[in-house]
């Protein structure tokens, strides 16, 4: 076969779709149509009705695991919330803690040397007071032996 050949029956295979097709449509075939395309709009509108409410289905099952997972999310946080601000805490105590320590390792030596000191004096006091005491005591003596020397020729 050569190309005129096939040309040929090419054009004798699609010359009588084309005559058919060429004729005016009539009423019956425009309602039967319109019937076809009411058929099928009804079956692509089920078909559709069914996929968005599969997916409205979806989506709320979707929307209920979100939920979910916020509320846990959220317990989890105010759980470590709570754990963070207790282990805050308890750090502001063992830092006031060891502030008091230093200042009592500091201040310690320093009182205790104070109220020593304080004693040191008051004892030393005591002493200067008790031979000012006895000094004026043995000064009356002398003064008294004087006295009587005088009044007493020997």
């Amino acid at each position: 076969m050569n190309r005129k050949q096939i040309i040929f029956w090419i054009f004798l295979f699609l010359l009588p779709p084309m005559g058919v097709s060429a004729q005016q449509a009539t009423k019956a075939d425009i309602q039967a149509l319109e019937l076809k395309m009411i058929t099928t709009l009804t079956e692509m509108d089920k078909r559709l009705t069914s996929q968005i409410a599969d997916l409205d289905k979806q989506l709320t099952a979707l929307q209920t695991t979100v939920t979910e997972m916020d509320k846990r999310l959220t317990n989890k946080i105010s759980e470590m919330d709570k754990r963070v601000t207790t282990q805050i805490n308890v750090l502001f105590w063992a830092i006031g803690a060891l502030i008091a320590l230093v200042l009592a390792v500091i201040a310690l030596p320093q009182l205790l040397g104070y109220f020593q000191e304080k004693k040191a004096r008051s004892d030393f006091q005591q002493e200067i007071d008790e031979l000012k005491r006895r000094l004026e005591q043995q000064q009356q003596e002398i003064e008294t032996l004087k006295s009587q020397r005088i009044v007493m020729p020997s």
